[in-house]
């Protein structure tokens, strides 16, 4: 049967139905009538017949050609929609991928993006239809697979990430959303999904998180150290606010089981007397008054520690005891880790210190010994000091004992006049006992008569007594001690003992810390500042964005690795457990590599030249630590050129050395300071003027290398021209005088 559309797209059958309508009209007229009738009747009605016909025939035409039209139109658009729609696809930055609704083989479009991010071009999709199972890396396979069949039973869209293995082998992480394009009716039409490449995001992620674990690690490490440093800073306070001992070392051990150690006994001896315990503290005793305890005698790893002088820590250092018998410490109790120090005082044996953890975590390390050995010397010199104290209120007038003493001891009468003056009090204010003994204090003794007030004296040497640092005048310079006095019946005595060099470490100590946490401070602040700023989510960043952001990271925790690196060479190189590997090497190519590298990183005002003559006699030392020693003394260069300028980098033969050297035209050195140089935590700039930072150890690190490969260091400068240091070293077959692995005089590290 004819359709609508038949009759609309010819018009000549709507004619001729027409007419053959007329003549159906007009047959029967032809059996009921006349001929005249039957024309008449006809006629009229054939003619209407064909007029309709005709009218309804141009109507058609017309309808038809307007159709015709639209059709043509709504093509044209639909043409250009899909070139529209291929040139915003073609542009995104991920692939689209449209296929049959539920049936991943068969692909309808793929974008050519794919070919860049999988290397499989479009036609190849086509050509094998399984192709994308086939790339699912294999530990995804399964559960990606799983999630795309539970979204098609259940109609709702995908978002997942998982692997795909790209034509070269290399594996791309993919994030897919993917959904199924339904009809008006509602019936699924096709499925739509969009594969963004998220490697760098990925990469991003994971380094973001060696980072912050990296950075977790050093915020742990130094809030450990800040607690050692809390625990000694109370534990100096403890020993001199009494002269009580026991109670002094009572309240040390609470201290140490506080956040240290689970156990902490001390064993002391007085005179030969047997070893004796006399404190032990634990960090958390059971609230029923029940549980394990440590013997009630010491145990006989504690008497050999005492009797040998040496720290013992179990298990050593680098090893496990993995059921190996060990001396026994802390009978009664299960300890994991155990450190006894022992307790000496001028060359006498005093007891010792025992500290042990028995619940989970790490064993000790040196650190923690270092930590231990600190509080037994602070635990000797409390006890010595109050034995003394002792002795000199039993004995007053026996001098002889008062000339072991390590701390100065000054005995006035009621009149001022001085009647003790100890040699450790010679040794310390460079005053002889002839000099100061039967006359007045206040004009023999420096600065007495003003400082005389400010001392503290007691009645008795009870608990709280505390002493107090003062300053004085001697022909060795300015020291300063810590002094307090007691008062008896014949007057008042008088103990001090010299803290210069203490105060002089503890200023340097402060330096440093200053100095290290300033220096650690500004990377970690733009390592944390570039994390967050990744971490946001309230504005995007592109691609270049987040790779200056990632850059930045990698670069302050290079640098972040530099300052750790220095200050762990300088503990080992103080600790002497820094092992050197003496084999010969070309220092030419050395120079050439160093010289390469300071190219990469130097700013842009400054140049680096390198003068390296061919034919230089092989080096004798440790490669690595040589080229450690030029990458400092280059870096220095660079850091103190903050103007710009040239940087040279030698090497030259001697007689029986090598000779390398690096020259800058920089700040240099003014000549007052140029002894100091390689002291450790020195800097040339301390409150940083001129923003050149660092943590003072480079020199001295420097140094500490070259004096231990036979060589030496030195420097030649002038103030605001600039600084030339250089070193020399053994060359291959050279005989060579051994010298001793200790820093090389300041006398010759300097050549003006």
């Amino acid at each position: 049967m004819l359709q609508l559309r038949s009759f609309s797209s010819r018009p000549w059958v709507v004619a001729a139905v027409g007419l053959l309508l007329a003549a159906a009209i007009t047959i029967p007229f032809f059996f009921v009538a006349g001929r005249g009738v039957r024309l008449a009747v006809a006629l009229p009605i054939w003619l209407a017949a064909a007029i309709a016909a005709g009218l309804a025939a141009k109507r058609l035409r017309r309808t038809e050609r307007e159709r015709l039209t639209e059709r043509l139109r709504i093509r044209e658009e639909l043409d250009g929609a899909e070139r529209k729609y291929g040139t915003v696809v073609g542009a995104l930055p991920l692939v689209t991928w449209l296929y049959d609704a539920g049936d991943r083989s068969s692909t309808l479009y793929l974008s050519p993006q794919s070919e860049t991010m999988l290397g499989y071009a479009p036609e190849q999709w086509d050509a094998e239809p399984d192709l994308f199972s086939k790339l699912l890396h294999p530990e995804d396979r399964e559960r990606v697979l799983a999630e795309i069949e539970r979204a098609t039973k259940s109609a709702t869209p995908i978002q997942t990430e998982y692997r795909l293995l790209a034509r070269d082998g290399s594996v791309v992480w993919i994030r897919e959303e993917g959904t199924t394009v339904r009809g008006p009716d509602g019936e699924p039409l096709y499925g739509q999904s969009f594969l963004i490449d998220v490697g760098e995001r990925k990469r991003a992620d994971e380094e973001h998180d060696r980072l912050l674990a990296a950075e977790r690690t050093a915020v742990s490490s130094t809030m450990e150290r800040q607690h050692r440093l809390d625990l000694l800073r109370e534990a100096a306070e403890v020993t001199a606010s009494s002269l009580d001992y026991k109670s002094t070392i009572q309240r040390m051990a609470e201290l140490v089981v506080r956040d240290f150690a689970d156990w902490c006994v001390v064993d002391l001896t007085d005179d030969g007397a047997p070893l004796k315990r006399l404190v032990v503290a634990r960090a958390e005793p059971p609230k029923d008054g029940t549980g394990t305890a440590p013997d009630q005698n010491p145990e006989e790893g504690v008497r050999a520690v005492v009797e040998s002088g040496q720290p013992q820590i179990v298990p050593a250092l680098g090893e496990s005891i993995n059921g190996r018998k060990t001396a026994r410490f802390l009978g009664g109790i299960k300890a994991r880790s155990v450190i006894c120090v022992p307790i000496r005082a001028r060359e006498r044996p005093l007891g010792a210190i025992t500290v042990a953890r028995t619940g989970p975590g790490r064993t000790y390390g040196a650190d923690e010994l270092a930590v231990v050995e600190d509080l037994a010397g602070r635990l000797a010199l409390a006890v010595d000091r109050a034995r003394l104290y002792l002795e000199v209120e039993e004995r007053a007038d026996e001098a002889r004992v008062l000339a072991h003493v390590a701390d100065g001891v000054l005995l006035l009468d009621r009149g001022g006049i001085v009647r003790l003056w100890n040699p450790a009090a010679e040794g310390i204010t460079a005053i002889s006992a002839a000099d100061v003994i039967g006359r007045s204090a206040a004009e023999t003794i420096p600065g007495w008569q003003d400082a005389a007030d400010s001392v503290p004296v007691s009645e008795a040497p009870d608990p709280g007594h505390a002493e107090v640092v003062i300053p004085i005048e001697t022909e060795k310079g300015e020291r300063w001690i810590a002094i307090s006095g007691v008062q008896f019946f014949g007057g008042t005595v008088y103990a001090f003992r010299d803290l210069t060099d203490v105060r002089q470490l503890e200023a340097l100590k402060a330096d440093f810390i200053a100095t290290a946490s300033h220096e650690l401070r500004t990377p970690l602040a733009a390592v944390y500042g570039a994390a967050q700023t990744l971490l946001r989510h309230d504005f995007a960043l592109d691609e270049g964005g987040r790779d200056r952001f990632v850059s930045l990271i990698a670069e302050e925790s290079e640098r972040l690795g530099r300052i750790v690196n220095e200050i762990l060479l300088a503990n080992q190189l103080d600790a002497g457990r820094l092992d050197l590997d003496a084999e010969p090497f070309d220092a030419v190519e050395l120079v050439e590599r160093v010289v390469e590298a300071a190219r990469a990183y130097a700013p842009a005002g400054v140049s680096i030249t390198r003068v390296a003559p061919e034919g230089l006699p092989r080096v004798d030392a440790d490669r690595d630590k040589v080229r450690q020693v030029l990458v400092n003394l280059v870096e220095n260069a660079i850091k103190y050129s903050p103007d710009g300028g040239g940087v040279e980098v030698g090497v030259e033969s001697r007689d029986s050395t090598v000779l390398f050297y690096v020259r800058d035209k920089g700040l240099g050195i003014p000549p007052e300071e140029q002894s100091r140089v390689f002291e450790k935590f020195y800097r040339a700039d301390p409150q940083m003027r001129r923003g050149v930072g660092g943590t003072g150890l480079g020199l001295y690190i420097c140094n500490e290398l070259v004096t231990r490969m036979r060589g030496r260091i030195w420097v030649k400068s002038s103030s605001g021209e600039g600084s030339t240091f250089l070193f020399e070293l053994p060359a291959v077959g050279a005989i060579a005088t051994p010298r001793p692995a200790e820093r090389v005089p300041r006398s010759e590290n300097v050549i003006s």
